[in-house]
């Protein structure tokens, strides 16, 4: 008797809908479905009204035509991890997202139409992009075909390609991720750095199937990606230091490349002959002003928001904007490009050019920015502001082939657009 009494009594603790929905959360009172997942025998319990509320997937299995008799659902594609948080956040709109689970309840998110939660699980990628999780993060958009969260992964991995092949996550990926990695043209590092990478990974490799890690297994635990080191682009000095010395080559192998490093020129039909990757170009700046002026700063501090729209003729991966400011002074930056958000602290310095004065603010990831689409940037800027600035401004700029439109009512602190064209 005490528990029904409890039962009808709590519901005058909870002030909000909110906090009387949270109570609901996986809790048998006036549940009428669960979900089981694989590999577990865990229940989670629910209510047919609220996930029908917040999905038309689980509206159709509950009260369409052909709804579903069951009184538990067996999930065979989910862990119980990524179910409990696909749950909690139909009740409470939270969500315990970490680099484990966020692809797995992405997966939920899209397969029972949930978009608020896919926008949440896209916001969490973009924050936590890192070397030691992105190969993780790959591997999982790979297995669930997620191909813009692939395609952002290997623009992380392309540009800071030193930082993942040294984390501990490197060693953790499998033989086909591996071979993916290795076939990539602008990865930025040395191929000997690379190829170090590699044999610590082959190591791991040995260790996780329980065999010596000799220079034999290593080679096996390559495989094919083994012929994806791009062993012609290193310096001689670097092969015979490195290379030679694992013994993981062949001694046919190793004189088809000191022929090539001594000018014999060497075709191979396994081998990647490559003297270089693919590295991309330079970033490019494209800078509003033809000229500089007089750059006066007010004493106080204030806060002010300048916007910015601009297009590119070619397809282009932005990367930052350079903001003007008063040499050796800081400035809090608030910088808002489509999703991304940068909060961040900057000190203006000379440019290289030593011409004008600001700082560059940098996006963690490039955005790719197709031809002729408006682009709008906006930042909310704290510090010591200009009160007079003489320049030209201009509408329109060309770089490198690629014409560049501004779109501004007035002036303001934009001072470069910082790029790439993007790679064919």
């Amino acid at each position: 008797m005490a528990t029904s009494q409890q039962e009808l009594d709590w519901q005058s603790t909870k002030k909000t809908v909110l906090e009387r929905s949270r109570h609901m959360f996986n809790n048998p009172f006036m549940s009428d479905i669960a979900f089981s997942c694989e590999g577990s025998d865990k229940k989670f319990f629910a209510h047919k009204y609220v996930l029908a509320t917040s999905s038309a997937v689980f509206y159709a299995m509950f009260y369409g035509e052909l709804a579903e008799k069951n009184s538990v659902v067996h999930l065979s594609d989910t862990d119980e991890e990524s179910l409990q948080e696909f749950l909690r956040f139909l009740y409470t709109d939270e969500c315990n997202l970490t680099t484990n689970n966020a692809v797995f309840v992405l997966y939920l998110a899209k397969k029972y139409i949930v978009p608020s939660l896919a926008e949440k699980c896209f916001e969490y990628f973009d924050a936590n992009f890192a070397a030691e999780n992105v190969l993780i993060l790959l591997q999982q958009a790979i297995q669930f075909d997620e191909n813009k969260l692939e395609e952002k992964c290997w623009d992380f991995i392309d540009l800071k390609a030193n930082e993942v092949v040294a984390s501990d996550g490197f060693s953790d990926i499998n033989q086909a991720t591996l071979v993916e990695l290795l076939k990539r043209e602008p990865l930025n590092l040395e191929e000997v750095d690379l190829f170090k990478a590699v044999l610590k990974w082959s190591e791991a490799e040995c260790s996780r199937k329980g065999i010596e890690a000799n220079a034999k297994n290593k080679r096996a635990a390559m495989g094919d990606a083994i012929y994806q080191i791009r062993f012609v682009s290193m310096t001689l000095q670097d092969f015979a230091q490195n290379v030679s010395q694992s013994g993981i080559l062949t001694p046919e192998e190793m004189l088809l490349f000191y022929e090539t490093f001594g000018g014999i020129e060497k075709t191979s039909e396994i081998w990647n002959m490559s003297e270089t990757r693919a590295k991309e170009d330079i970033l490019l700046r494209c800078c509003r002003f033809d000229c500089y002026g007089l750059h006066l700063v007010s004493k106080t501090v204030s806060t002010w928001e300048d916007t910015l729209g601009i297009s590119f003729s070619k397809p282009v991966k932005l990367h930052g904007v350079r903001l003007l400011g008063e040499k050796g002074k800081e400035y809090k930056v608030k910088l808002e490009i489509w999703s991304w958000i940068i909060e961040k602290k900057f000190h203006s310095e000379q440019d290289n050019r030593g011409i004008s004065q600001g700082f560059d603010v940098m996006l963690p990831l490039p955005i790719k920015v197709q031809a002729n689409v408006p682009v709008h940037l906006k930042t909310t800027i704290t510090g010591c502001r200009r009160t007079n600035f003489d320049a030209r401004v201009r509408k329109t700029v060309k770089t490198n082939g690629i014409t560049i439109n501004f779109i501004t009512k007035n002036d303001n602190d934009f001072d470069e657009i910082i790029f790439r064209e993007m790679s064919k």
